[in-house]
């Protein structure tokens, strides 16, 4: 149907004093560019009119995976595949037959075709990653480093069959012959596989999920974690900076997490402050008076009062462990240590009422007559 406009070219190159193998290569070489400019004025009005469609559809009706795909260009390599269709089919009424002209262009557009669909299946996946990371039930999830794995999966099926269509064998051939090959293969994906294994465990033994308020010193991380993909964890600190931790760090060193405080709805209070010893003696009734239950010295005295102090705290657990204990003594006096636990875990609250409680310890320490220990 379509021969003409071959046989057009070739008489008007004819005309110009082209003749020959020049001729006909010319001649294929100009019915090769017309053919793909046609394709593309196809792919740029599919892509006008697929965009604005979904663009449309989703300010009316509101749709997370639209969205999501949108922002992965799923339409826009979508818009390519039927370019690439038409003009697949088209290409034996534009040759002849059987010829180099032909047989080059069908392995050019069969090559695109396989890397259009893959670029499809992997926009596609990152979209569903994106949306289920949306989902409650999902959002804590590895998705990313899942996502990642089914994408590389995909890129080695398009290579295979890249280089079967190169060699113009079936891609069962060249994967008989790919086992003599496979240990390249792993030493060349030896990070990606492994990334993976050590994904499969932070998930499956639960250690870290997306939102987790991590700690790893060793990379200076202390903050929330956003991302979770086959080589590196993405933590955003709590100054607005962001640190990257590999995975297998992770796995084989040691990392604080700590959602288990959160899910409690409970953090932590363990401060000390050291107690000047020659200021340790008897106490007296007036600090007995101070509490419930009589102690021999002013310390014993001091300690019961804080305790008494925290659990009329509102804003301390008295659910948890809650103590006022002596640590060994040192060169700096008697170490007195509080151990009790916040009812809160928002940091500026949680800063705002250790605060409170040792400024109290600070002008309840005279009241005993007990001195805190400072290096002068």
């Amino acid at each position: 149907m379509f021969n003409w406009i071959r046989e057009a070219i070739h008489q008007f190159l004819a005309q110009l004093g082209l003749n020959g193998q020049l001729l006909y290569l010319i001649t294929a070489l100009v019915t090769a560019i017309l053919l793909l400019c046609a394709g593309f004025i196809m792919y740029y009005i599919i892509r006008i009119i697929l965009q604005n469609v979904v663009r449309i559809s989703n300010k009316r009706f509101p749709s997370k995976w639209r969205t999501a795909l949108l922002r992965e260009r799923f339409f826009i390599q979508l818009s390519f595949l039927l370019p690439t269709l038409i003009i697949k089919n088209l290409i034996p009424e534009f040759f002849l037959h059987e010829t180099k002209s032909e047989v080059l262009m069908l392995l050019l557009i069969n090559i695109f075709l396989v890397t259009n669909v893959t670029f499809i299946l992997t926009a596609f996946f990152r979209g569903l990653g994106v949306v289920l990371l949306q989902m409650e039930a999902t959002k804590d999830k590895p998705i990313k480093s899942y996502v990642q794995i089914v994408s590389i999966f995909c890129w080695l099926i398009t290579i295979v069959l890249i280089v079967s269509l190169l060699i113009n064998k079936s891609p069962t051939v060249f994967l008989a012959g790919l086992g003599a090959f496979s240990a390249v293969l792993m030493l060349v994906f030896q990070d990606t596989i492994i990334g993976f294994v050590n994904s499969i465990q932070l998930a499956s033994n639960d250690l870290l999920r997306n939102g987790d308020w991590i700690t790893v010193s060793k990379y200076d991380a202390d903050g929330t974690v956003e991302e979770i993909n086959l080589i590196s964890v993405k933590v955003r600190n709590f100054d607005g900076t962001i640190s990257t931790v590999p995975v297998r760090q992770l796995v084989t060193d040691t990392f604080q997490n700590w959602r288990g405080m959160e899910e409690q709805g409970v953090r932590r209070i363990k401060r000390s402050f050291f107690i000047d010893s020659s200021s340790i003696k008897k106490a007296t009734p007036e600090m007995h008076a101070k509490i419930s239950t009589p102690k021999e010295t002013n310390l014993g005295c001091f300690r019961e009062y804080l305790v008494s102090y925290l659990r009329k705290r509102k804003d301390i657990s008295s659910d948890k462990v809650l103590m006022v204990r002596l640590l060994p003594v040192n060169e700096y006096g008697i170490p007195v240590e509080l151990y009790c636990f916040a009812k809160t875990i928002v940091w500026l609250e949680y800063e705002r009422i250790q605060a409170e409680v040792m400024e109290h310890i600070l002008i309840a320490l005279p009241e005993f007559e007990l001195v805190h220990y400072q290096r002068k």
